[in-house]
């Protein structure tokens, strides 16, 4: 599919969180979204969002995975996108950008992204699930 040709639009997607200090995301802005495209090879491709500079349409981790999926879904060129090892991520949800919410997946989930979100800390703030900027 070539670029600007929507892959993904309107399919959920993989949300994914760093699995530790794996030196493959070790650039990746703390508290990013992070989605991608597992494709069983052992590689993933991710796209990701920081909202580095404060940005007010990013105020939650669902607007920066919906940013980041907006890239993933158009094949948007961006400096925010790379191939890691399957094993430098964890899955922890899929993102439903029709309704623009992430739908957390695993039983670590919740406690995997406020660990994310907030340097360690194992609630997470209901609302970072879901867009404040409305659904992609």
């Amino acid at each position: 599919m070539g670029r600007g040709q929507a892959s993904v639009t309107g399919s959920a997607a993989v949300v994914y969180v760093p699995a530790g200090d794996h030196p493959a995301t070790g650039s990746i802005a703390a508290a990013s979204g992070i989605v991608g495209r597992p494709d069983g090879s052992g590689l993933t491709e991710i796209y990701f969002e920081g909202g580095i500079y404060d940005q007010v349409n990013m105020s939650s981790l669902a607007d920066r995975v919906a940013h980041a999926y907006d890239r993933m879904a158009t094949d948007y060129p961006t400096v925010a996108k790379m191939v890691v090892p399957q094993d430098a991520l964890v899955a922890v949800g899929t993102f439903v950008p029709k309704e623009g919410r992430i739908e957390l997946t695993g039983p670590d989930s919740e406690a995997r992204v406020a660990a994310w979100l907030t340097h360690g800390e194992q609630r997470l703030d209901p609302t970072e699930l879901l867009c404040r900027r409305g659904p992609a």
